[in-house]
C-alpha cells in the first residue's frame, strides 16, 4: 500500500502471516505535503507535483514486487486541504488508480490494528498515532479492537507551524503548545492501559536517546534538544532535516499526553497504518 502522509509518502509491500506483516519491500520520500496547510489551507503546487511523481514511482515498484494495484490512502494533509481532491485527480490521470482520502476514524482504526500487531501485549492499549497533520488517539483492547477513538489537529507539522517560530524553539513556545494539547485531549479514563506511540516522530525519539521513553525522560529530552538548531540535530542523529525541525513539538506533545493521563512511560511501535491496512486487506475488510 501507499501511505500519503503529511510529512512522508511511504510504500509498503508485505505478506501477512499469523496476524503479523512481513515486509517484502518498502520505500519512502519526504514530500512534506502538509507544509503550509495550517496557514494557507492549500497544498503547494510544487509538492503536488512531487507527490504525484513519487506515488507513480511507488506503484511501479509495487508491481515489480507482486502488488500491481496497491491501495493508495491519504490522511490529514490531503484530507484537510481545500485542493486535496486535485491530488486525487492527478494520481488517477498518472496511474489509473484511485487514491482514497480516509477519515480520521478509519485512520485511527488502521493505526490501532497495526500498532497492536507489533507489540507483545494483552489487554488494554492506548495508541497515540502522531502524524504530521493530525494525531489519532485510540483506546481499546488487543483482543476486541478500539473502544474510543478521536482525531485531533495535533500533528507535528501543524503544531510546529502554529506554535514554534524559532529554531531552536523558545521555552514559551513549547509551553504554549503543551497547554494547547491539554485543552484538546479527551477526558477518557485509560486506567491500566499500555501507551503505545506510532509514527515517524515517535520513532525518531529512539534515535536521539537510548533511554526508556518515560514522561520524565521526554521532558528532559525536550530541554536538551532546545539547545541545538534542527540542522545540528539532523546531522548528529541521522534525522531528515524536516523531521528534526518538528521533533521538539513531537516530544512535547507525547510528554504532555503521558503527564495528562498519569502514565509513566510509553512504548514506540514500529508499525502503524500501513501494517494495519495490509492486515485489513488480508482479512477481506473494506478500507
Amino acid at each position: 500500500m501507499v501511505d500519503v502522509g503529511s510529512n512522508t509518502i511511504h510504500l509498503l509491500v508485505g505478506e501477512v502471516d499469523g496476524g503479523s506483516v512481513l515486509p517484502v519491500t518498502g520505500e519512502k520520500v519526504s514530500a512534506r505535503l502538509g507544509a503550509g496547510v495550517e496557514k494557507t489551507g492549500r497544498l503547494d503546487d510544487a509538492r503536488l507535483t512531487l507527490a504525484t511523481e513519487a506515488i507513480s514511482l511507488f506503484i511501479g515498484i509495487a508491481a515489480m514486487n507482486g502488488a500491481p494495484s496497491p491501495e493508495i490512502l491519504a490522511t490529514s494533509a490531503v484530507r484537510d486541504a481545500e485542493n486535496g481532491q486535485e491530488l486525487v485527480e492527478r494520481v488517477r490521470e498518472a496511474t489509473g488508480l484511485e487514491m482514497r482520502l480516509i477519515s480520521g476514524e478509519k485512520e485511527a482504526a488502521l493505526g490501532f490494528s497495526g500498532a497492536v500487531s507489533a507489540v507483545r501485549h494483552e489487554g488494554k492499549v492506548f495508541v497515540v498515532d502522531l502524524g504530521g497533520g493530525s494525531a489519532q488517539l485510540i483506546l481499546g483492547e488487543v483482543s476486541s479492537g478500539p473502544k474510543e477513538r478521536v482525531s485531533l489537529p495535533l500533528g507535528t507539522n501543524r503544531t510546529t507551524e502554529r506554535f514554534v517560530e524559532h529554531d531552536p524553539p523558545l521555552d514559551a513556545e513549547l509551553e504554549a503548545l503543551g497547554e494547547h494539547v491539554v485543552r484538546l485531549l479527551p477526558g477518557w479514563d485509560i486506567g491500566g492501559a499500555r501507551v503505545v506511540a506510532v509514527g515517524g516522530s515517535a520513532r525518531a525519539i529512539l534515535k536521539v536517546t537510548r533511554d526508556r521513553p518515560t514522561a520524565e525522560r521526554l521532558w528532559r529530552l525536550a530541554t536538551e534538544i532546545r539547545e541545538s538548531p534542527s540542522g545540528v540535530l539532523a546531522r548528529e542523529y541521522g534525522l531528515a532535516p524536516e523531521r528534526a525541525r518538528v521533533l521538539p513539538a513531537a516530544i512535547t506533545t507525547l510528554a504532555t499526553i503521558l503527564e495528562h493521563y498519569g502514565k509513566e512511560d510509553l512504548t514506540v511501535a514500529r508499525a502503524g497504518i500501513r501494517e494495519g491496512t495490509l492486515l485489513a486487506l488480508a482479512q477481506g475488510e473494506e478500507i
